[in-house]
């Protein structure tokens, strides 16, 4: 699951523009298909901005692949999604 949202990542402009950083633990919910039911921030970055892309990146990704053999209703994942700029 964190491969396909972190290729969904798009670091967001004012973020960017302003330096700012950090991580954010999402609380991800899907069911049995991988469909996505839930999202929520667990721990915020600190930043609304980076917050809200963190869950938006969760959207885009969904539905997600779920390993063989699962057969549970829903499944509660805590997903750290990490924003760091990269030097010039």
């Amino acid at each position: 699951m964190s491969a396909a949202v972190a290729k969904q990542r798009r670091y967001p402009q004012l973020a960017a523009r302003k330096g700012w950083q950090g991580e954010v633990q999402l609380r991800v919910v899907v069911d049995g298909s991988g469909r996505l039911l839930e999202v929520s921030v667990q721990e915020s970055s600190g930043y609304d901005v980076l917050d809200r892309e963190a869950g938006e990146m969760v959207r885009r990704a969904a539905p997600f692949p779920l390993p063989a053999g699962m057969r549970k209703d829903e499944l509660v994942i805590i997903l750290p999604v990490q924003f760091r700029l990269e030097p010039p």
